[in-house]
């Protein structure tokens, strides 16, 4: 992804020059005057990654195993407690909506007094199941880092450094490349993390 434009970068062949492989934004091939980012050479790419993962490789102490301990820390008891405590008050609320509608039934309550009543219990109910809702999200994205983070340290723990580019491992822990300038990109890793790396041209 383009970091000046944020448009796509493309795969593109060029038949002569130093560099025959290179990704170009797709917003500057259309119209140079909308984003200036020029193309960077696959090879430059390729050698980003191969020294993003053996920094990886070399300081998975230092990087990874801290962040799989917070991760587990974060994605547990606390979030937990506040689903249970949602549930606690949307079943008080289901018994408010009941006892309202007893009281009605014994002609115990104006129509008007009941809606206003009942519509309000409704719209805490909602505000509830939607706060339930972007927790669960929540939860369920720090499931899915904390088992890519656990992963990315299994390799670095067990690899050797990288001698050259690996597309099979490139495709495994890279979720996009974003590109900020023809001299630094960023790597944003299916983990949730995002690492700069020097493009060295």
């Amino acid at each position: 992804m383009c970091g000046q434009c944020g448009g796509t970068f493309k795969r593109r062949s060029h038949s002569s020059g130093r560099h025959r492989i290179a990704w170009c934004c797709s917003t500057h091939i259309a119209d140079i005057k909308k984003c200036s980012m020029k193309y960077v050479p696959e090879s430059d790419f390729e050698y980003a990654f191969v020294t993003m993962m053996n920094k990886l490789i070399f300081g998975h102490a230092v990087v990874l195993k801290p962040l799989l301990v917070s991760l587990r820390r974060m994605s547990s008891d606390d979030t937990l407690e506040s689903i249970q405590a949602i549930d606690k008050k949307l079943e008080e609320n289901v018994e408010q909506r009941n006892v309202l509608v007893g009281l009605m039934t014994k002609k115990y309550l104006e129509p008007a007094v009941y809606n206003k009543s009942n519509n309000e219990l409704l719209q805490e109910a909602e505000r509830l199941r939607r706060q339930k809702e972007s927790i669960t999200r929540f939860l369920n994205n720090d499931f899915q880092n904390l088992s890519e983070v656990s992963a990315l340290l299994q390799y670095a723990t067990k690899a050797s450094m990288l001698e050259g580019f690996d597309g099979e491992l490139f495709a495994r822990f890279v979720e996009r490349v974003l590109v900020y300038s023809r001299a630094e990109i960023g790597f944003e890793l299916k983990c949730g993390i995002t690492l700069k790396e020097r493009l060295v041209g």
